[in-house]
């Protein structure tokens, strides 16, 4: 199994009228998730980016939480009517979905999906893409799975203009409430490998990913911080927005 990183999910409220810190990263106009009453705009690093996210219907995303197909979606985070703003998961990336869900049911974890979702650009096309989320039943939101309706190499050919071409997405800061077993079950489902451990947390890399996913233990389980590399920037720079940590270092 190979899975790459994809994206990490920011919920902001009030999308429209926020200001990025631009001088790092630009934003460009994403699209509705008219099925889970949502709206994005979009940061493409290369072809790992950041997507902002808000709610235009709560009430839809409420009850396209209580189905079948969106009770593991991101929408299931608007069953609690005062949700917090931040980083709330990351989406990992396949060729094969299918083969990904055989290797996950093999696990005790509730799965749902693969599901096929689309998105009305601005320019009234369609993208077209495949969902499997996955449950183990604790505070964190697991990492879910994409399968795009077009190959890595149609997709960077599209989205090339809107690359940051001085960034590079260097790691994602994830804490969970049991260090040990949370590194042992992402290895085991991820097809993750430890690369680097301590007492207080345990570095995962993918097998043809440079990203790393980072698990530090905390009582709290939450994504808290994107690190990033620079070429603009001369020194280390930490910025708090709308609920999440960046995290800026000279390349």
């Amino acid at each position: 199994m190979n899975l790459k990183f994809d994206h990490i999910i920011h919920y902001v409220d009030c999308i429209e009228s926020i200001e990025f810190p631009h001088q790092y990263i630009q934003a460009i106009q994403g699209g509705k998730h008219t099925q889970l009453g949502t709206y994005n705009q979009l940061s493409y690093i290369d072809l790992h980016y950041i997507e902002w996210i808000d709610v235009f219907d709560a009430a839809l995303a409420r009850s396209y939480a209580h189905t079948e197909e969106g009770r593991l979606s991101f929408a299931n985070t608007f069953k609690d009517t005062h949700v917090q703003e931040g980083f709330k998961r990351i989406c990992l990336r396949t060729q094969n979905i299918d083969s990904v869900k055989t290797h996950l049911e093999q696990f005790d974890i509730d799965i749902v999906g693969p599901i096929e979702m689309s998105r009305t650009k601005p320019d009234g096309t369609t993208i077209q893409w495949q969902l499997l989320y996955l449950d183990d039943k604790q505070d964190l939101n697991l990492p879910f799975i994409i399968q795009w309706g077009e190959s890595d190499e149609e997709r960077a050919a599209s989205l090339k203009a809107n690359f940051h071409d001085n960034l590079s997405i260097d790691e994602v800061t994830i804490q969970v409430n049991n260090l040990h077993e949370s590194s042992q079950n992402w290895q085991s489902w991820y097809g993750l490998k430890e690369i680097e451990n301590s007492e207080n947390y345990v570095k995962l890399s993918f097998k043809e990913d440079d990203v790393v996913i980072k698990l530090t233990e905390d009582t709290e389980e939450k994504y808290t911080t994107l690190s990033l590399s620079s070429t603009n920037i001369k020194k280390d720079t930490r910025i708090l927005f709308k609920g999440a940590c960046y995290e800026f270092k000279p390349n």
